[in-house]
């Protein structure tokens, strides 16, 4: 696939590393000579420096032989008009996908029209705010993805706690009741999906799936072991894109649990009348006394999504610190400042750059998918599909079936709404959704299972 990405920013760049590895021959263009470089050395691929609305310069990188197109500049314009132009000097071009954020293109609630022949939409903050809200709907663990409408839950844990060095992976099943699945291991730089004789090593990240709290409370270390139930007072601090797509998604009745804090006097009182169920609180978070008079550190959940990553990451440790009973940053700009949140006790770092690249690879991989998310900067992807009559395994018990250490299925959705974590007698059957795993270089060989 001939892939033309317009922005060589840290989503391009992303994205570009993603699927370059998948065999993809990835062109950039972007205004910036520097951009353009970081580019090169990061991703094999070609890089022109020019701006993503210039006819001349499309054609330059390639534009006319582009399968997929992909917008993902800091300018909506840009977006809209490069794709647009596209659409019209080369209708040959399969998909044409722009990030948008502004609502005055897409409407107040996000809803996602076509525009100039734009094939896709991808709103960053329309989709951080529905994986905020799953993850307020269905666990707030720490450092932890979720799959909506499922119990099922994805966490690493770092070998020296409950997964030890000379461990193997069929002792480590044996060691607690609860079911849960070792989905992969990350060793070195490099995912290895496992078998029952597949060893720990020093250094070793195990990558588990379980449906279980219980499981979850003693493989994490966590001391938390009760069944989740979802916050009754939320605190968010500031009155952003993706705080109003969040309040949007609430309910009226979970807004009436929402705190809002916002130092802009403007933007205080435009929420406020949008949202009139809302608590809005004009004060910025820097004043000590909000604090105190506010009982931040008593609130079940504080949410950061102020623009400023460095506030969020600050703020929501510090909220954690004094009380809070779960925290969660928004991390836009830079992805290293994840793990920096984790490390100062947020539960949930939400970037942004992940997020709009599972997006995007979702949509990319095609129909079936109805959740994906991927781990160690797209080297993992854990897939939701859902079993279609074509799928050749349908009716075959799962120890009938050998994928040859490619997927590892860690669990099952049955079109009644259970769920459960197979094992060997577990037979596919069609609607069901199966949640795998499988290492980034081999999703040529899902595409062929689920085609």
């Amino acid at each position: 696939m001939n892939v033309l990405i317009i922005g060589a920013g840290r989503r391009g760049v992303r994205i570009g590393r993603h699927l370059a590895a998948e065999g993809s021959s990835i062109t950039f263009l972007d205004r910036s000579i520097s951009r353009c470089r970081a580019a090169e050395a990061k991703v094999d691929c070609l890089a022109v420096c020019g701006s993503g609305t210039d006819l001349s310069k499309l054609r330059e990188a390639g534009a006319e032989n582009a399968d997929t197109v992909i917008a993902v500049t800091d300018s909506d314009e840009v977006n809209i008009v490069s794709c647009g132009i596209i659409a019209t000097e080369f209708p040959s071009v399969v998909n044409t996908i722009a990030a948008i954020r502004s609502a005055g293109y897409l409407g107040e609630e996000g809803l996602p029209p076509r525009i100039l022949g734009i094939t896709h939409i991808i709103n960053p903050d329309q989709e951080g705010a529905q994986r905020l809200l799953d993850t307020i709907h269905y666990g707030l663990y720490r450092d932890t993805l979720i799959f909506p409408g499922t119990d099922f839950m994805i966490f690493t844990v770092q070998e020296g706690g409950f997964v030890k060095r000379g461990d193997n992976i069929a002792g480590l099943r044996k060691k607690i009741p609860e079911n849960f699945v070792i989905a992969a291991l990350y060793r070195r730089g490099a995912v290895i999906i496992p078998s029952g004789d597949t060893e720990i090593r020093q250094g070793d990240i195990a990558v588990v799936i379980t449906d279980s709290d219980k499981a979850y409370a003693a493989i994490s270390g966590s001391a938390e072991r009760e069944v989740y139930s979802e916050p009754d007072d939320i605190v968010i601090l500031g009155a952003t894109r993706i705080t109003r797509f969040l309040l949007y998604a609430f309910s009226p009745k979970e807004r009436k649990r929402v705190r809002l804090i916002e130092k802009d006097t403007a933007a205080a009182e435009e929420f406020s009348a949008i949202f009139p169920e809302i608590t809005v609180l004009n004060a910025s978070i820097t004043d000590e006394s909000i604090w105190e008079d506010e009982d931040l550190g008593g609130t079940d959940l504080f949410v950061s999504l102020t623009d400023n990553d460095e506030l969020n990451i600050v703020t929501a440790g510090y909220a954690r610190r004094i009380g809070a009973k779960k925290t969660i940053a928004e991390v836009k700009s830079n992805t290293n400042y994840s793990q920096f949140a984790l490390s100062l006790g947020v539960d949930v770092a939400l970037s942004i750059t992940d997020v709009t690249v599972d997006s995007l690879i979702r949509y990319l991989r095609g129909d079936g998918i109805s959740a994906m998310h991927t781990l160690f900067e797209g080297e993992l992807e854990v897939y939701e599909y859902v079993v279609q009559d074509s799928f050749p395994f349908i009716g075959k018990a799962l120890k009938q079936v050998h994928f040859r250490s490619r997927v590892v299925i860690a669990g099952v959705r049955r079109a009644d709404g259970t769920s459960l974590v197979p094992d060997g007698e577990y037979v596919f059957a069609e609607g069901d959704s199966l949640i795998l795993s499988i290492r980034h270089d081999e999703s040529g060989y899902l595409k062929e299972l689920f085609r």
